[in-house]
């Protein structure tokens, strides 16, 4: 067999589910092995996970949190992809067309991650002003939401 039929074998579809499930979770492992930031998102989905377990978040609440941090993590595969197709395009060779797309992949996960900051903070100011003390109307009203 030499290197076309190979080739040409390992593009082929997959033939059933569970070698799909098999090659996406490949897919998932060499990312978290490659990409630096992508275990920092998982490292703050796992703090985040803990500190609304630890407050009790709510029904709703949990959605947006997850909502939230899937946004990023999903920008941040989306960006990783981005990337290795840019780098297989130009051999690894600077083009400035490259750099843009490049910078504007690394923007989009900026504004997925603001995007989740944001909504993190909307769900958790209420219980670490609490937890602080700090009682305003609008951490009261939550407090007073929960019962």
């Amino acid at each position: 067999m030499d290197s076309r039929d190979k080739a040409k074998d390992a593009v082929k579809r997959n033939k059933n589910f569970f070698r799909s499930m098999i090659n996406a979770l490949s897919g998932i492992f060499r990312v978290l092995a490659r990409e630096r930031n992508m275990r920092f998102h998982l490292f703050f989905a796992l703090v985040i996970i803990l500190v609304g377990l630890y407050f009790g978040l709510n029904r709703s609440e949990w959605l947006w949190v997850v909502i939230a941090v899937f946004l990023a993590i999903y920008g941040e595969f989306l960006n990783t992809v981005v990337e290795s197709v840019v780098d297989l395009i130009v051999d690894y060779k600077y083009h400035p067309l490259a750099g843009f797309i490049k910078d504007v992949s690394a923007g989009m996960v900026l504004v997925a991650v603001s995007a989740e900051m944001i909504i993190l903070f909307l769900i958790f100011q209420p219980y670490v002003w609490r937890y602080f003390g700090i009682v305003t109307n609008f951490s009261q009203f939550i407090h007073d939401l929960k019962g």
